[in-house]
């Protein structure tokens, strides 16, 4: 999902101070966002945000779109979804 929104936010390679591009900033952003990004990178990931306001709303994008589909209930299962597993086991499962 993130390389196909990131195309929206597609954009030049500039780098900054920090030698982060906006092509790292997507790699990295599952991690930034799960707060399980490396302390130096996500330091150059801040960094680079500060003064590439595209990334930025990249980022807060995805943020906002993670915290919707995290707070929605999941869709029904089909109630021979259970019958159908159980099927497919082998015998003694």
């Amino acid at each position: 999902m993130v390389s196909r929104f990131s195309k929206l936010f597609g954009r030049s390679h500039d780098k900054s101070e920090d030698g982060v591009d906006c092509t790292d900033v997507r790699e990295f952003s599952s991690d930034y966002i799960d707060e399980e990004l490396d302390p130096e990178n996500r330091e150059r990931v801040k960094a680079h945000m500060e003064w590439c306001k595209l990334c930025l709303a990249f980022i807060n994008t995805l943020k906002a779109m993670v915290g919707l589909l995290s707070s929605s209930e999941p869709p029904p299962l089909p109630p021979s979804l259970k019958d159908r597993i159980r099927a497919s086991l082998p015998p003694g499962h």
